[in-house]
């Protein structure tokens, strides 16, 4: 049999075909950078960087597509956010549930002296009281950072009554998309987010190496660029232009990745995306129905399918999971992930952080036959302890 793919919670794959034709046409006939100068191709890659801002701004509801900025990843974006918007004395808000590329960032300033940080805990299935935030909020907060949805239980955040708190309390709230985008609606005229960060080669189909951030108007001004140099405008003035997303996008853009991007959020918007969307979970469904009877292993998150996303993460009486996760892919040909997920603090609060979790994310290519498989593999390897 060949190997099975069930790793798409770290990055989608396969593509849809229209990815790779998008990116192999743009670096064949285009293969000039967007901003740059008049001539035909120029214009030709500009207009491919346009046409998937705007198709971006489209799918998230931005009220502008010059309110989304392209980064090289979801981890950029992030980093841009938050290295970006708080100053010496501030006080910011994450949550136990964070992946490593919030945490990472507000750990750093709080190590050396810059800011001060609350960690604010989440229940046994991975989700953050909207009161804990409140709780958590003082004067100087200038910043909470939220995920959509975990990566480890696949626990969707309360994030319309968490962005009431920050709104009461006059904060800001960055949200981390990169569980959600192309999977779930995303509306952040809705959400009141002001900041809202999220990988393209995700559920958005598109290629590694693209993310995408939005930045409100009302807070643009208040965020600093962590990259200066050249932007292809206002070319006779030594200083960083001021206007979003010209202000954090110098250097020349991946306009390949960035087609292969607007292909990848066409496809997920299509009705067949969507459809294959809602394929992917039901097979979650099919792989947490045969999971649930396998004797010797327990599956975290919540059970309702609307509290979650097509995650799934068990642990295998006896066995660590990297142990699993060697005879998954050696004797089965099974490709998932395993350990720890850059969430560590979530770990420490499901009580994993010794052994970590397998944890399996179908993809819109996967079928029915791929999960019987799997759950025919778990149960060999549970039944072996």
């Amino acid at each position: 049999m060949s190997q099975i793919y069930l790793d798409n919670a770290a990055t989608s794959w396969p593509k849809p075909e229209s990815v790779y034709c998008a990116v192999e046409q743009t670096m064949r006939q285009v293969g000039v950078s967007s901003g740059r100068a008049i001539y035909d191709a120029a214009n030709t890659a500009s207009k491919i960087v346009k046409d998937t801002r705007q198709s971006i701004a489209a799918l998230i509801n931005a009220p502008t597509a010059e309110q989304i900025a392209f980064t090289c990843s979801g981890t950029d974006a992030l980093s841009t956010a938050i290295l970006g918007i708080l100053k010496p004395g501030d006080h910011a808000i994450a949550t136990a549930v964070d992946h490593n590329s919030v945490l990472r960032p507000l750990l750093h300033l709080q190590q050396n002296g810059t800011i001060e940080l609350t960690i604010v805990p989440c229940d046994d299935a991975g989700i953050v009281a909207p009161e804990a935030v409140a709780k958590a909020i003082t004067n100087q907060t200038r910043l909470v950072a939220m995920p959509h949805a975990g990566n480890v239980t696949g626990a969707i955040q309360p994030i319309f009554a968490i962005s009431a708190v920050c709104k009461k309390h006059g904060v800001p709230l960055l949200v981390d998309a990169a569980q959600t985008i192309g999977h779930l609606r995303i509306d952040v005229q809705q959400w009141e987010c002001q900041m809202l960060a999220a990988p393209g080669h995700k559920g958005l189909m598109g290629p590694l190496g693209t993310g995408f951030l939005f930045v409100s108007t009302a807070i643009a001004d208040d965020i600093s660029p962590l990259r200066f140099g050249g932007t292809g405008s206002q070319n006779v003035d030594a200083s960083q232009p001021l206007e979003i997303p010209q202000k954090f996008e110098s250097g020349s853009l991946n306009v390949p990745a960035i087609a292969g991007l607007g292909a990848g959020v066409k496809f997920a918007n299509s009705e067949v995306g969507e459809a294959m969307q809602e394929h992917t979970d039901d097979l979650t469904e099919e792989l947490r129905d045969g999971l649930s009877n396998v004797k010797g292993i327990r599956i975290y998150g919540p059970t309702e399918r609307s509290l979650r996303t097509s995650v799934t993460s068990i642990s295998i009486e006896g066995l660590d999971s990297q142990t699993v996760a060697g005879i998954l892919d050696v004797e089965f040909e099974i490709q998932i992930r395993s350990g720890f997920h850059c969430a560590p603090m979530l770990h420490q609060c499901l009580g994993t952080a010794e052994h970590g979790l397998v944890r399996f994310s179908p993809g819109p290519f996967n079928t029915s036959v791929d999960i019987e498989f799997a759950v025919n593999a778990v149960s060999e390897i549970a039944g072996s302890v």
